[in-house]
């Protein structure tokens, strides 16, 4: 964790885990948490307290120890619903304080070693997450909308189609707010058909940004990629496999 990063991020990022120790300690006793992680319960406690901090390198490690306790993944899929129609709803999800908190801690470690300038996603349901990542990144967020602002002059645009009717669907930024060569953290509630995601990307593009990463708080499958030509990383709270789909709604 501390190989890319400056001092300042190198701290941002313990103190991140310390929170997310902190989190955990709401549901384990430090007994439990010893048990879990391996460290004594009197390292636990002054973690916890804020009276030392892990070094960067045992900070990775108890990480990586903690999301075996309680994972990202094994939070969203408890609270995932299934309609049957065969859509998913998040709602239980995208304004779930303590799961928004949690993603935004995840995409923030998958990240750590790129360079990112602005995140931006599309309203609405990915705001929240959005905006906690932007804050725990201290990045500028970007929201692309399907309407234009009241008292922005100039925008920038692109259309899609984005399935289940014969309408098209624009998203707008203003211009401006992407420079040339900013690096762009995209984030999502769901990517399915790849459709939305692809028209963020044009909409960076456009600005002559570059993507350097995509974050979603579900995906279904890899079909969606055949809508979306990126070449960065891309990363998921938790993935859905779409055989597995029709088996809930079935």
């Amino acid at each position: 964790m501390t190989k890319y990063l400056g001092r300042y991020d190198d701290l941002k990022l313990r103190l991140m885990v310390i929170e997310r120790l902190r989190l955990l300690k709401d549901k384990y006793s430090y007994k439990q948490l010893s048990n879990l992680t391996g460290l004594p319960e009197s390292v636990l406690c002054r973690y916890v307290k804020g009276s030392v901090l892990p070094g960067g390198e045992t900070a990775l490690e108890l990480w990586k120890k903690l999301e075996n306790i309680e994972s990202l993944s094994s939070i969203i899929k408890s609270k995932i619903e299934y309609t049957p129609d065969g859509l998913l709803n998040l709602t239980r999800i995208v304004y779930n304080p303590y799961i928004i908190k949690l993603a935004s801690q995840y995409a923030v470690m998958k990240f750590s070693s790129k360079k990112i300038k602005k995140v931006i996603t599309a309203a609405i349901n990915g705001i929240p997450l959005a905006t906690e990542i932007a804050v725990n990144m201290e990045k500028e967020l970007i929201v692309a909308k399907d309407a234009k602002e009241v008292g922005i002059k100039e925008f920038v645009e692109t259309s899609y189609h984005p399935g289940g009717s014969s309408e098209m669907k624009t998203l707008y930024i203003p211009k401006g707010c992407i420079k040339h060569g900013d690096e762009v953290l995209i984030v999502d509630d769901l990517i399915r058909t790849g459709r939305t995601l692809n028209a963020i990307v044009r909409l960076v593009e456009k600005n002559k940004g570059r993507v350097e990463g995509v974050f979603a708080l579900v995906v279904v499958g890899d079909k969606w990629r055949e809508n979306v030509k990126i070449d960065c990383p891309v990363e998921a709270g938790l993935k859905i496999e779409e055989k597995d789909l029709v088996k809930k709604v079935v």
